[in-house]
């Protein structure tokens, strides 16, 4: 099992992702980011169900832009 990430500091999230959480005003990731985001990083498949207003959209997004920023740039030929 994965470690919940606690803080956005000690993640692997991009730091122009954090910076942008920090921006908009999230001081911390939620419940339900801190316990989806290491599981979804690590591409294991995930199932999150939480309240209203818990953080669950974030929860998805983030690990998506992680995982599109690891990839490699499109190459045109």
């Amino acid at each position: 099992m994965t470690e919940p990430i606690i803080s956005f500091d000690n993640s692997n999230i991009p730091d122009f992702v954090i910076k942008e959480l920090k921006r908009a005003g999230f001081i911390r990731p939620t419940s339900i980011q801190a316990i989806a985001w290491p599981v979804a990083i690590s591409g294991m498949d995930l199932i999150a169900i939480a309240q209203t207003g818990s953080g669950k959209t974030l929860g998805f997004l983030i690990p998506m832009f992680v995982h599109i920023h690891d990839q490699p740039p499109i190459r045109v030929k």
